[in-house]
Parts: C-alpha cells; structure tokens; sequence
C-alpha cells in the first residue's frame, strides 16, 4: 500500500509548513518490476523516496556479478548526497516490484538541507545506519564460509528489531532467496540449502515471508 508523505522517517520531525514546502517540490513517478530508476556512474542529479514497492540498491562486478546492498521499502530512501552539487551514483537502483517513488532535485536536496537543521540531523542519522549496514555486509562476505554469511544475517536482522517488540524472533523477509544470495555473494541454491539444514537442526523455522528463530544461542555457536 502507498504510504503518504509524512510517514517518511526522513521527514518525521518536519513541521507542517516544513512538509508542504517539501511536497511542492516533489516529482512523483511509477516504474515496472526490472525498470532502473537510477544507474551506477551516473550524475545524481535527483534522489528519490519509496512511495510503494520494493526497489534494490547493487553494484554489478566486472564479472557481471550483482552485489545487492540494501532493499528499500516505502518510507525508504536512496538518499546518500551530503549537499554536494557534483556528486555521481555509486549503485543503480531498480525496482523488484511495480513501485512508485517521489523525486527530489539535487539541487532542492542540497538547499534544503543546508538551511533546516532537522533534515541535517536526519541525514546524518541515515548516514549511521546505513554505514552500519554496509560494515554487516563487508564483515559477512569476509567470511569463507557460506554458512557462517547466511547465519550472521539471520542474527543481524534480529538484533536490529527493537526491543519489546511483538514477535521478537520472527524475522520478516521482504527478500527473495535470489536477493538474499546475492547480498550474501554466494548462489540461490546454496542459500537454500543452507536454510534447509538450519530447519532441519531446528535452529529455525520457514513460513511463507518469514523465519522464526528457535535457537539463537545455537546459532551464534555456529559463527565461532
């Protein structure tokens, strides 16, 4: 379902006037599953906010091997600009599902987080929390083992839900095993062979989009 404009985390903080001026400035657009909304190497010259749809941010090896760094859902965003004027894509993005997403001008981008602290404030946030992201995924491809990479995802995903929150050990995959391989650097099948074992040890469990984790302790056993 399409989310509205204020429900971007990016935007939570902004006054109601702050969030008008924000909307007059957007460019709203849709795009069908495998359309690139934006290519690696080319001029940013417009980032972009999921209204709906899943998009996915990779780079593609000279080998031709695809390196997924993150699935972005509604309410997320490429934006990784600190307000320079030249700045280039350093990952293509393309949508998973039929999506549609609101443009942003750089050079709005630019302006307007220069003169609103709180969209600075929420910049660097996302900074955070995405260089925590990709620190995951270097630490998990240095490992040999496919094994030991698809266990550390599983226990990275859970350790990022919030404490307190309903089903604490259900993890809820918006991923397919194809996606899930290719963040993890390694093939679909070897991801699926690997969550078979997991269930068959009962260290987890498969629904349709989920995991359920039945034994965390085991699994970070696993990764020693």
């Amino acid at each position: 379902m399409p989310i509205a404009l204020q429900d971007v985390p990016f935007f939570h903080d902004l006054t109601p006037a702050l969030l008008a001026a924000v909307q007059s400035c957007l460019i709203e657009k849709s795009f069908g599953k495998g359309e690139v909304i934006h290519a690696e190497g080319n001029d940013c010259t417009r980032l972009f906010f999921v209204q709906a749809g899943r998009i996915k941010i990779y780079r593609t090896s000279s080998s031709g091997k695809e390196q997924i760094f993150e699935i972005l859902g509604p309410g997320d965003t490429c934006a990784c600009n600190p307000g320079n004027l030249s700045w280039f894509c350093t990952s293509t993005a393309e949508a998973v599902t039929p999506s549609k997403v609101w443009f942003l001008s750089r050079e709005n981008y630019v302006r307007m987080v220069r003169e609103n602290s709180t969209l600075m404030h929420a910049l660097n946030d996302l900074f955070a929390k995405r260089l925590q992201c990709f620190g995951n995924i270097i630490e998990a491809v240095s490992l040999k083992d496919t094994k030991k990479r698809l266990v550390k995802f599983l226990l990275d995903m859970l350790n990022e839900k919030k404490k307190g929150s309903l089903n604490r050990n259900t993890l809820f995959i918006n991923a397919t095993r194809e996606e899930i391989s290719h963040r993890l650097g390694t093939a679909r099948e070897t991801v699926a062979r690997h969550i078979s074992e997991l269930k068959r040890k009962k260290l987890i469990d498969v629904k349709p989009y989920q995991i359920i984790i039945r034994d965390k302790e085991a699994l970070e056993k696993l990764l020693l």
